[in-house]
């Protein structure tokens, strides 16, 4: 059976066409018209893909200024408070990847011996996506970082992570290697996954929605197969499977937020990474009230209103630096 193609392949199979005559395939076609947004989408690739020829002509072509070039547009994105996607910002980011992926596939790096190395960065407050030189996907959380490399010589794609985001990694001969801060590998075969690794958190939480993953550290080693989560502990550096619903673990990219019996002090904690504020807690109350059920707000005061109404807690904001205590 073919694999599914995402909506992605349809745009650059069209793009990478040389008739003068463009045909737009059916699926393409079907998805120009559910939206008025996909259709600007689409024109905005066909100008970038337009502009991307400068980069493709024999002998004007440089692979380091073209990097420079793509770091310098997605760190210079402007950062927005507000924790929803900003449908803008993610276009820009992924046409902005999808030009230098196109020029350097056209200008042949990858055979040339040339690293390749691309960085893309959320801040705290901001969500973001990027299309990285394979034709991975990954959807970056707030305060999250990936750095993605490749050796053609030793022929491995590696990526340095910290934060959490959902990767929709291409299938390719040459391995997908994520390193995760406390030492935890995570090795890929073209696959859906979910990976929370903050660099402040006690382990690692990797969801598997379809493929196959495999976690190791030392001598630990786990072979993840779809629907299954597990933890890697810093301390310990043990791997386990642990139970839960699957796309809770993910529930960020509906901008839900699931608690199963969680802490105040890790409620917080996800607070303050998604609106980029800063929450002081009264001692021994972040540990002793605990949530079930799943917050789906737009603002951070919406969401305050809505824990102090399932609990005996009032709070107060000053600038980006809220206090809560008892009532």
């Amino acid at each position: 059976m073919e694999e599914q193609k995402h909506i992605k392949d349809y745009i650059v199979d069209y793009l990478l066409e040389e008739n003068a005559k463009k045909s737009i395939d059916p699926v393409l076609a079907e998805w120009l018209v559910e939206d008025e947004s996909n259709r600007k989408d689409f024109d905005l690739y066909k100008k970038i893909w337009g502009e991307s020829l400068l980069y493709t002509e024999s002998g004007t072509f440089d692979s380091n200024l073209a990097w420079e070039k793509v770091n310098t547009m997605n760190l210079q994105k402007k950062k927005y408070r507000k924790h929803l996607w900003n449908i803008s910002y993610m276009v820009s980011g992924a046409a902005a990847s999808l030009l230098i992926i196109l020029a350097l596939s056209f200008a042949d790096v990858f055979q040339k011996g040339s690293d390749v190395v691309v960085r893309m960065t959320a801040g705290y407050g901001n969500r973001s996506e990027v299309v990285l030189p394979d034709g991975s996907f990954v959807k970056l959380n707030s305060g999250s970082e990936v750095i993605y490399s490749y050796d053609p010589k030793k022929r491995i794609r590696e990526v340095d992570f910290h934060g959490e985001g959902f990767f929709d990694v291409s299938k390719n001969k040459d391995p997908f290697v994520i390193k995760t801060v406390g030492g935890l590998c995570v090795k890929v075969w073209g696959t859906s996954f979910n990976l929370q690794a903050y660099t402040d958190d006690l382990v690692v939480q990797a969801s598997l929605v379809e493929g196959c993953i495999e976690l190791e550290s030392g001598n630990e080693k786990l072979v993840m197969k779809p629907g299954e989560i597990a933890v890697f502990d810093k301390a310990t550096n043990k791997i386990k499977q642990v139970r839960g619903i699957l796309s809770h673990s993910y529930g960020w990219l509906d901008n839900k937020l699931y608690m199963e019996d969680m802490p105040l002090s890790v409620v917080c904690k996800y607070l303050e990474r998604w609106y980029d504020v800063n929450i002081i807690l009264q001692p021994e109350l972040g540990e002793s009230i605990h949530y079930n059920g799943v917050i789906q707000e737009e603002t951070v005061t919406d969401v305050m209103d809505a824990l102090s109404r399932l609990s005996n807690i009032s709070y107060h904001v000053k600038g980006k630096d809220i206090s809560i205590t008892s009532k």
